[in-house]
């Protein structure tokens, strides 16, 4: 029987792609940059592993070990690896390299560390500290730990690897080359892994902050698809040998990574640290340009305030240093939430990195343009002109803060299907999580296995679940129900 028109379904995923490529304006990852070395055709270019001339990425071989001897010197590094699954792939296999290198390992984090960065801890059974958090109480963001902070949490907990998120989300930094001098002088065996998801810009100019590897850290790994000219989900691993197993590390890549990886994805990498190296500190000015023209013009606009380096430095002392390459708009004044202004914004085919009840946060990756910043300044016109005048129902998000920690997480990881049970998020007050939930973007847990569900929190989920724009990760997405230990 022949297939009639209506019977044949577009193809879903090509299509959105399409249309969004033609028409979006986008302040959100990946950058990439308009005249990088790029493959010709990733359909015909695509290729098995079974190419012996090419080498193998996971031995490393070949042209990969090649290009991953170049990532190294590039990035101030001694090995470097890439990664095909971003961050999260190569959290993974670090700290399973590490869990390998160090029996009984305890790691000292920050609380706004990565969703992959507890759930490696969790299967390797990596005992995971946190240092409390500090937040922007009027915007709601994660704010770097002082030094004096991380210093007394290690003391308390005396780990064998200090894990700093730097810079955070929205690019605000700790004096990282302070903190890892005073580190080494008191704790000199003490590994210093910087998850630096968002910083593989970091290295190629003296307008932004001091890198992981430039600051004498001894691993980090970076998500070079977000703001490093990559394809989205390319990444890389850079380490010194000093005190990283460098065969293990290398074992921990093989058996993680996939036997079929995306060559494609790979090549970005090697054409990302070749723009970086010939043009990076060119392109960083230009998206600085445009970033101040974006920031200069969202400024006129009544009711958007911008929130510039000096004033969330001045208004918190833990900030060292702002990537200028992110801008932050405090949108309180309009009534409306970053939620909804978001979602105006997309129907306007501009898509802005993050969002938040008091805040929206605009990247600017390498290839914006002045047509950008006009688009966008007007879609931000309407916005304002269409709610001017009207009365805006608004919740009151607040991130909690004082989360109380009853079991280990490795303690929770160890329970039985018996232990754990379901019950509403409303009668969850008091109980023990035993699942981690993670309102995303950007990926930071709220909830971390072993933590209790105050009344805080209980009604911070209450309010967030009401935003149809925001992905819950948790084992009942619409919150309803919550795991916990019996």
């Amino acid at each position: 029987m022949k297939a009639t028109e209506e019977d044949i379904l577009p193809l879903q995923i090509t299509h959105a792609l399409n249309n969004h490529a033609r028409k979006s304006i986008r302040w959100c990852t990946p950058s990439l940059d308009n005249v990088s070395s790029r493959v010709a055709n990733p359909y015909e270019s695509d290729t098995s592993v079974s190419y012996q001339l090419l080498g193998f990425p996971s031995e490393p071989s070949g042209i990969f070990k090649k290009a991953y001897d170049a990532a190294a010197i590039a990035y101030g590094a001694d090995r470097t690896l890439f990664s095909v699954n971003g961050s999260t792939g190569s959290n993974f296999t670090v700290l399973r390299a590490l869990s390998k290198q160090i029996p009984n390992l305890r790691v000292l984090a920050q609380r706004n560390v990565h969703k992959s960065i507890v759930a490696a801890c969790e299967d390797y059974s990596i005992n995971l500290m946190f240092i409390p958090p500090r937040i922007d109480n009027k915007l709601q963001i994660f704010l770097p730990n002082t030094i004096n902070e991380i210093l007394r949490a290690l003391q308390r907990s005396t780990p064998q690897v200090l894990l700093i998120t730097n810079p955070t989300y929205e690019g605000l930094t700790l004096d990282l080359s302070s903190l890892i001098k005073i580190v080494r002088k008191r704790y000199p065996n003490l590994i210093i892994f910087i998850e630096e998801a968002w910083g593989a810009h970091l290295h190629f100019s003296k307008k932004l902050p001091i890198s992981a590897m430039q600051a004498g850290a001894d691993i980090c790994v970076q998500s070079t698809h977000k703001q490093g000219g990559a394809l989205q989900q390319a990444g890389m691993i850079h380490w010194k040998t000093d005190r990283i197993n460098s065969e293990l590390l290398i074992d921990s890549y093989r058996n993680l990574s996939t036997t079929s990886p995306s060559y494609t994805l790979l090549a970005s990498l090697d054409a990302a640290r070749e723009m970086m190296v010939d043009r990076g500190s060119k392109v960083i000015d230009h998206i600085f340009d445009i970033g101040s023209k974006l920031s200069k013009e969202i400024s006129r606009i009544p009711k958007f305030k911008l929130i510039t380096k000096v004033e969330i430095k001045r208004q918190n002392p833990s900030v060292y240093d702002c990537d200028g390459t992110k801008i932050i708009v405090d949108i309180t004044e309009t009534g409306l939430s970053g939620y909804q202004i978001a979602q105006e914004l997309e129907e306007q085919q501009v898509i802005v990195e993050a969002y938040n009840e008091y805040s929206l946060l605009f990247l600017i990756p390498f290839r914006s343009t002045v047509h950008d910043v006009k688009q966008t300044v007007k879609a931000m016109r309407r916005i304002k002109v269409n709610y001017d005048n009207k009365i805006i129902s608004r919740l009151s998000l607040k991130i909690p803060r004082n989360i109380s920690r009853i079991l280990e997480v490795g303690d929770v990881a160890k329970l039985l299907p018996n232990q754990i049970e379901k019950v509403p998020l409303v009668k969850a007050y008091g109980r023990i999580s035993a699942e981690n939930i993670t309102p995303y973007p950007p990926g930071i847990p709220t909830t971390i296995k072993g933590e209790e569900f105050t009344p805080e929190i209980i009604k911070y989920y209450l309010a967030l679940k009401k935003y149809p724009n925001l992905h819950i990760l948790a084992n009942d997405k619409s919150l309803e129900t919550v795991l916990v230990v019996k």
